[in-house]
């Protein structure tokens, strides 16, 4: 299921409050570039339907970017309570826990030096396919020396058993492992 990014960014919100850590609207944009990027690399699929651009400070959703400016370079005032779906619990926790403690600054430049970001031209979209191409290989590898088994020849086959046999508890469970 695809949510909204107004959606997506209530949640990184919310939960990054809930583990102590206070957002700027920069840090939100990145959060929200690695949660589209994660849920692409992991599952094949979007997280959200909104664009994301390639913008001087990196990457941006123009929707959410107008409904935080106000705040510009301060913290922004999180959500009172969310209910975040169970099935993209596991992503944005993973992003979260990894991202969110990372400075603007660190952020800005980490997306910088992305393929996704890097092979887009200013006020461009960087693309769905673009973002996939460049995380499925955080998550993902064809590996025929991997010692788990069943053996998968390519990563498409990987993918497809991984969507269609493994409980969404594993799924949290293996994103969760594949961050650390």
């Amino acid at each position: 299921m695809t949510y909204t990014a107004r959606a997506v960014a209530e949640w990184v919100l919310w939960l990054a409050a809930q583990k102590g850590r206070k957002l700027s609207p920069m840090q939100l944009q990145k959060l929200l570039y690695y949660a589209q990027g994660y849920s692409l690399g992991m599952t094949g699929e979007a997280l959200f339907g909104d664009a994301i651009e390639a913008w001087t400070h990196g990457p941006v959703v123009p929707d959410v970017y107008r409904l935080y400016k106000r705040y510009a370079g301060n913290i922004i005032t999180p959500p009172g309570n969310a209910e975040i779906p169970d099935e993209i619990l596991g992503i944005i926790d993973v992003v979260v826990s990894e991202k969110s403690e990372l400075s603007a600054a660190i952020l800005r430049n980490d997306t910088h030096d992305e393929d996704p970001y890097k092979t887009t031209n200013q006020g461009e979209e960087i693309t769905t396919q673009k973002l996939e191409a460049f995380f499925v290989d955080k998550f993902w590898t064809s590996d025929e020396e991997d010692e788990y088994e069943p053996i998968f020849d390519t990563k498409e086959e990987e993918i497809r058993f991984f969507q269609e046999s493994v409980s969404d508890e594993k799924k949290r469970a293996l994103i969760n492992a594949s961050s650390k």
